[in-house]
């Protein structure tokens, strides 16, 4: 049977070592198990003094039993009906062995405020009818006994009866209310530090892995509670993950588990039994739309018996938070997006480039890192024949020329204007001769402006520098060697490529750029 329908039995065991209580419920639990304890500890010096014969061990056993059994009860979290079955025992015992058995009454309620704590309300009228027989056993026994009637008058039994309900019933309600309580504490901790951890989250992978760790200890402060992420995939629903305790836990369910509606993110729970199947036992489900970063997918709430809105409420706040979460992360990658992408063409932009350079220098080391500078010639005669626009259409055509030259570990940027640079990494100064050749090729075929069968063409030229790193010369004087290489290159003819030599830094003041 599932943990939350046993009623109050809903901490978790503690362990052995356990000395402090845990919440308000629990620091309850504590007080009445000390109550109980007293209680019977009270007996024991009026057994001892009064007791018959053989009977002087019988009642500080059952008291001792008695004790073990409650805190056996309050470490294990839980008092199974085999622990109810050893205190009615016990309370015989001591019943029997008191020379003023109206004594054990003092006992028994004790032990029923504290055992009323835990269980189910069936539990918990089985019992205060083991309780009561108890109370009532002695009355046979002590004449065939002793000789003598039973020391509590009938007429004070028949009242006191009474009196054991309602002391189980005012238990249980207190102790579902303290329950109910740290639970509601216990949900709201989890909501603010996972809020708290997630102010500082821009990985999707970790913001996820965060909703998952904050979704398992929400099912452990409300016990019962089940959660399943499903995903639309094909013709069925693919299970992201699972919070809380499942039989088997799905990876796939058929689709028909769900209606949705297309276009909307709206869908209820068409069929529920394989989600109880899943579970092992009937469990209330609720459904609620979970926007991800790349799809759309559906949280499957579930709780036994009912679904408390407190519950589904906190649920709903770990979704908006984690949802929250995500569009700030969404919203930080188009920044850093934008923050190292030119907006034209969509290559890295100057800053990228500079930074990407740095790190590959750092890593790979001297002559396997080389750059290489570009620009374009005559650039400007096709801005001032056909405007800007077919301008800025002839370098996003020059940039995807680029990137077909290059592998997708090189890097490509466009530094302003019509300069673009080439990052290749683990290339030999021979290799990157034959991209620089291949780039000035491909940038000299015609470029076709405006489209169509009545468009027309344009050609232009490419100017390249190429530089190798070497140690001692950091990322602006290895940009610096390629530019002067690609002002070369201009002043010896254009479209061409011209490779960095010493010689080429006396020149530099001599070397202007032609457009």
């Amino acid at each position: 049977m599932d943990a939350a329908a046993h009623g109050l039995v809903l901490d978790r065991a503690r362990p052995i070592a356990a000395a402090r209580p845990r919440g308000v419920a629990d620091g309850v639990r504590w007080l009445f198990l000390w109550l109980a304890v007293v209680s019977a500890a009270l007996t024991v010096p009026g057994v001892l003094l009064g007791a018959r014969g053989g009977l002087m061990i019988l009642g500080p056993a059952a008291a001792l039993m008695l004790t073990a059994s409650w805190i056996f009860g309050y470490r294990r979290g839980s008092a199974p009906v085999g622990l109810d079955i050893v205190d009615a025992a016990a309370l015989i015992g001591i019943a029997l062995a008191s020379p003023q058995p109206g004594a054990v009454v003092i006992v028994v309620f004790g032990a029923l405020w504290f055992r009323s704590l835990y269980g189910s309300a069936w539990q918990a009228l089985l019992r205060v009818c083991l309780y009561a027989a108890a109370l009532g056993l002695p009355f046979g026994l002590w004449p065939l006994l002793f000789g003598t009637e039973f020391g509590i008058d009938p007429g004070i039994y028949s009242a006191v009866l009474p009196a054991l309900f309602v002391t189980v019933a005012i238990a249980r309600q207190l102790g579902k209310s303290l329950v109910a309580r740290d639970q509601s504490i216990g949900r709201d901790r989890v909501l603010a530090e996972t809020g708290a951890q997630l102010l500082g989250a821009v990985d999707p992978d970790a913001i996820i892995a965060l909703a998952w760790d904050a979704s398992t200890d929400l099912c452990a402060a409300a016990p019962g509670l089940r959660l399943l992420r499903v995903v639309a995939e094909g013709s069925d629903l693919r299970v992201d993950g699972t919070a809380g305790t499942f039989r088997t836990a799905p990876t796939r369910l058929a689709a028909d588990v769900l209606f949705t509606r297309p276009g909307s993110a709206y869908a209820r729970i068409l069929d529920p039994a394989p989600l109880n199947a899943a579970v092992g036992t009937p469990v209330m489900w609720e459904c609620l739309a979970f926007e991800g970063r790349d799809h759309r997918g559906w949280l499957l709430v579930g709780a036994p018996r009912r679904m408390p809105a407190e519950v589904l409420l906190s649920v709903r706040g770990l979704v908006a938070q984690v949802a929250l979460a995500i569009r700030t992360s969404d919203a930080h990658r188009d920044l850093t997006m934008l923050a190292r992408t030119d907006s034209l063409t969509l290559l890295d932009n100057r800053s990228s480039f500079l930074a990407g350079l740095a790190e590959t220098i750092a890593e790979a080391g001297s002559h396997e890192t080389q750059v290489l500078f570009l620009d374009l010639d005559d650039f400007k005669d096709v801005n001032d024949a056909l405007g800007h626009g077919a301008g800025d259409a002839l370098l996003v055509d020059v940039a995807a020329r680029l990137l077909r030259c290059t592998r997708p570990t090189d890097l490509c940027a466009r530094l302003g204007g019509d300069e673009f640079a080439v990052l290749l990494r683990d290339t030999t100064p021979e290799a990157a001769a034959a991209v620089a050749e291949r780039m000035v090729a491909a940038i000299h075929a015609p470029f076709p402006i405006g489209g169509g069968a009545g468009g027309r063409s344009v050609r232009v030229g490419a100017s390249i520098g190429v530089a190798t790193a070497i140690p001692g010369v950091g990322v602006e004087g290895l940009v610096h060697r390629a530019d002067v290489a690609m002002y070369a290159a201009k002043a010896q003819g254009k479209n061409r490529v011209e490779y960095f030599a010493l010689g080429l830094l006396n020149a530099d003041r001599g070397l202007a750029p032609q457009a």
